[in-house]
């Protein structure tokens, strides 16, 4: 019998195939959550850890997700709750730390960065709000940052730019959603 605050709650996390999107995976399967999803773009890794993941008792997909893909962010949320029929929390735990100074980052960089660590959270938090309003039962999201949000080292210039704005987007979603009983 499962006896756990996650018992009943449904759980995706972003970047979760290794690292600490992995570790929060494990977490969730250690406190016996509903059910996981976990994503990332390492197919065979990703099967490999959700099969492990069920075995331990909880059940567990993976879905192949590029976050530089707007659609497949959306996406993601969607099979989670095609498959499990709800969502009650959001870990964005996905990003990328590629090194670049204000005068040496190409825009390609900047841009990268911006998709990865930004615009793929604030997809997937807009697909998954509107899917716990209509739940009417409130959920939780959790954006991973960083210090380097606060400014950073130097030749992270388009890391901490993003997690500055992911900083801020997580702030503006905890005052917009608190009236949904969405916990940002």
């Amino acid at each position: 019998m499962r006896n756990s605050l996650y018992s009943d709650k449904v759980v995706v996390i972003t970047g979760s195939t290794q690292g600490l999107g992995e570790a929060i995976a494990r977490k969730m399967v250690a406190e016996q959550a509903a059910g996981v999803s976990i994503s990332g773009r390492n197919v065979e890794r990703g099967k490999a850890l959700a099969e492990e993941l069920t075995g331990l008792g909880t059940p567990t997909i993976f879905v192949r997700t590029e976050l530089e893909n707007p659609d497949e962010c959306r996406n993601l949320i969607r099979q989670s709750v095609e498959h499990f029929g709800r969502l009650d929390g959001l870990v964005n735990s996905a990003g990328i730390t590629t090194r670049g100074t204000l005068e040496e980052s190409s825009v390609e960089l900047w841009d990268q960065h911006m998709a990865v660590n930004a615009r793929a959270p604030f997809l997937t938090m807009q697909e998954s709000v509107i899917i716990m309003q209509k739940q009417g039962w409130g959920g939780s999201i959790v954006n991973i940052i960083t210090k380097s949000a606060h400014g950073g080292q130097p030749f992270l210039t388009p890391y901490s730019s993003s997690k500055g704005a992911l900083a801020t987007l997580t702030k503006n979603a905890a005052y917009s959603q608190r009236w949904h009983k969405i916990r940002v």
